[in-house]
């Protein structure tokens, strides 16, 4: 026992060096023991630092992958856009191409129906014209069959029996310019200052229609040659195509830039032709309502139009004195007559074309051979200017008007006047023979018409002749 009653340690049998090296060898094992812990610990945050890593890789990869999926997407789609594209393109463009062929076609179309409707008048103007022969055959039958044919009728006497005042027709409120048959005879169209233009019935003398549209007087009228249309020129610069059957407006021409003074078809009736104070000749297409052709003149005041019979040449005059003889088809000058000394206000072919006739403000009237473009004859009766000529059927005779307020009818074998149609007016602006040579219409200045019946020993009684017109119209209806 110790002091103060402690047991007494007991004595170790091991030397001290044996304990200070177990100690040793104790500490290095804790040591070593301590650091194999730490190392694992390390390598075990690594290997999870690796592997958060590795799922970065990965998903990083993915993402790549989708990246790529979607770019090879993008590319797929904008290839399909892009061919979407040239497709809608390639149908636009074929869509244009059927567009335009359809245009060609559809102009086509209305080349052919034009052209159709060309030779459908043509076919009417035949037909017209062998009505015409007809009726002009059996009117010198009737003639020969009395002894009295039209190369029979000559000298003074005969031919001042010849003419006589059938009717005077009042309607127009200020002067008549002009006038014009209708290619059967059965009608007559005059044309006024007021602006107007009346279709008369010769039966019965009434107006049958007032046509109005005009702004300024009504210079020039005239039928076609089947009778489908009138024509009619105008102060106010415009040419316009009436419907006689109906009394309405078919089309307006516009171009001239100055007042229409004149007008007239060709033979055919496929070309209609207008002068001007503008000194232009300017053809149109009375069936399209289009110009066909504008010949500039040298002429100032056109004022005499006319197409030969052949419809191969247009005779125009006007202030110069000159009348001009141009080629219908080109317009080129062909040959000119000068003898005129004042303005010429009218020319006139004779039915077979072989002979013209002129008149002026020169008082005179001149009788020209177009075989040999000579003067024939001069004619001097009128003392004013003379405004208007018109040839009969027959070629006989010449009826020509003056400012004097006189109609005179000339004999062309000898060249006299063989009667005065005495019209107890101030002025007489328009004078023609019916197609049918039975009539005369004159147009005064004191605003009336009147009609003369060219062979009244001959010819029928107006109402039954206008019956049997009407009764032909049936019979080739």
């Amino acid at each position: 026992m110790t002091d103060k009653g402690k047991p007494a340690a007991p004595k170790s049998d091991l030397p001290w060096f044996t304990i200070i090296a177990s100690g040793i060898v104790l500490t290095i094992l804790t040591i070593l023991v301590t650091l194999a812990i730490r190392g694992r610990v390390a390598d075990t945050a690594m290997w999870k630092q690796l592997q958060e890593q590795q799922v970065t890789v990965s998903s990083l990869d993915d993402r790549l992958q989708q990246l790529i999926s979607t770019a090879d997407e993008h590319a797929t789609t904008g290839v399909s856009e892009t061919d979407e594209i040239d497709s809608a393109e390639a149908a636009a463009a074929t869509q244009a191409n059927l567009i335009e062929r359809l245009q060609l076609l559809a102009e086509e179309r209305k080349l052919l129906i034009a052209e159709f409707t060309r030779l459908n008048g043509r076919v009417e103007q035949i037909n017209y014209r062998l009505e015409h022969l007809s009726d002009r055959i059996e009117q010198n039958q009737r003639r020969l069959a009395a002894g009295k044919s039209a190369s029979a009728i000559g000298g003074t006497t005969a031919a001042a029996d010849r003419f006589k005042p059938v009717r005077t027709l009042s309607g127009h409120k200020a002067a008549v310019v002009a006038v014009a048959f209708s290619p059967l005879s059965d009608r007559l169209a005059s044309s006024s200052e007021d602006h107007t233009i009346m279709l008369w019935d010769l039966s019965t003398g009434k107006v049958v229609y007032t046509l109005t549209g005009h702004t300024d007087t009504v210079t020039d009228i005239s039928f076609s040659p089947t009778g489908e249309w009138i024509a009619s020129s105008s102060r106010d610069r415009t040419v316009k195509l009436w419907h006689p059957a109906s009394g309405s407006q078919v089309r307006t021409f516009l171009g001239h830039r100055d007042g229409v003074t004149g007008i007239a078809f060709s033979p055919d009736g496929l070309i209609l032709a207008s002068m001007s104070n503008d000194s232009r000749i300017v053809f149109w297409d009375p069936f399209a309502g289009t110009r066909l052709a504008q010949w500039p003149t040298s002429t100032q005041q056109l004022r005499a139009l006319a197409f030969a019979p052949d419809g191969n040449t247009v005779a125009s005059a006007g202030r110069d004195s000159t009348i001009r003889f141009r080629d219908a088809k080109s317009g080129r000058e062909r040959f000119a007559l000068n003898g005129h000394t004042n303005a010429v206000n009218s020319v006139a072919f004779s039915s077979d074309g072989r002979s013209l006739a002129s008149a002026g403000s020169d008082r005179d009237i001149r009788l020209w051979s177009l075989t040999d473009n000579k003067l024939m004859k001069k004619l001097s009766g009128h003392n004013a200017p003379v405004r208007d000529l018109s040839f009969s059927p027959d070629g006989l005779y010449l009826a020509s008007c003056s400012e004097d307020g006189q109609a005179l009818v000339w004999e062309l074998s000898t060249g006299k006047i063989v009667q005065r149609l005495d019209n107890n007016a101030s002025a007489i602006n328009s004078v023609e023979f019916s197609d049918d040579g039975r009539w005369l219409a004159t147009a005064e200045g004191g605003k009336k018409v009147r009609l003369w019946s060219a062979n009244p020993s001959n010819a029928e009684p107006l109402a039954n002749s206008e019956k049997s017109v009407q009764q032909r119209r049936e019979d080739s209806g």
